[in-house]
């Protein structure tokens, strides 16, 4: 006698073919999408930049103007924007049925270094040298000044300083006490193993030592409003409980 085939057999065999057909509807709903011409693309919107230019953005990716907006990946955008130091992201959007939407992450610059030879480059967040070829209106940023050989800085990469750290590390007890103070510093730079801090507005100098700095920048923000400072004054903080204001730098 012929055995019956089970249950459980003919529903696979269903499955089987279920999938089948799902996946040759996909490869020609596919193959639809990829040829008709109402998806050619006719417009690229560029999103979240802040100091690269639109113009510049748009221009570097032009060539997918009449492609097939379906045959577009990620990696083909990425590919495009790949040399490009200050891109930190991308992410890619297709909008039904012929805009590609690209929006751009930016690496921003914290602070700007100074070289052995007094070149200038931005530096983000990470420590990453960014490019100086453009220095951008919202890019204010205080100076550090190091004795970093130039040729030791490679855009692109992160930039390995004791100097660095330090100011970064201050940065951060700085915004313990007030978040915009950093702002009203114009540069940073180092005298006999003193950390010297230059005031944007007037010029007058800080000095705080190494200790009690939170409590130290409390102190001098209490001066700052109650009283002026000439240009070329040096406010020395070093010493505990005491205030030293000198007419001359250290």
């Amino acid at each position: 006698m012929k055995k019956k085939r089970s249950g459980s057999s003919r529903y696979f065999f269903f499955f089987l073919v279920l999938i089948v057909l799902i996946y040759a509807v996909y490869i020609g709903i596919n193959s639809l999408f990829t040829k008709l011409d109402l998806f050619k693309v006719k417009y690229i919107k560029i999103n979240g930049n802040v100091n690269l230019e639109t113009d510049f953005l748009k221009n570097i990716c032009n060539d997918f103007i009449n492609m097939n907006l379906y045959s577009i990946s990620k990696k083909d955008v990425l590919k495009k924007y790949e040399n490009i130091v200050r891109i930190e992201g991308i992410k890619v959007s297709r909008i039904f049925p012929n805009k590609l939407k690209i929006e751009i992450s930016e690496k921003r610059g914290v602070f700007f270094l100074r070289t052995e030879r007094g070149i200038i480059f931005p530096i983000d967040k990470n420590r990453v040298v960014l490019d100086n070829v453009n220095f951008y209106e919202n890019e204010v940023l205080p100076v550090i000044g190091t004795k970093i050989p130039d040729a030791e800085i490679i855009i692109g990469k992160r930039i390995e300083n004791i100097l660095i750290e330090k100011i970064f590390f201050l940065r951060e007890k700085f915004a313990n006490v007030d978040p915009d103070f950093i702002n009203s510093i114009s540069e940073f730079y180092l005298k006999d193993e003193n950390l010297i801090f230059v005031n944007a507005n007037i010029g007058y100098r800080i000095v705080l030592g190494e200790n009690e700095i939170e409590e130290k920048l409390k102190r001098l923000i209490f001066l700052e409003q109650n009283r002026t400072f000439e240009k070329g004054t040096t406010i020395d903080l070093r010493f505990k409980d005491q205030l030293v204001i000198r007419s001359e730098e250290i």
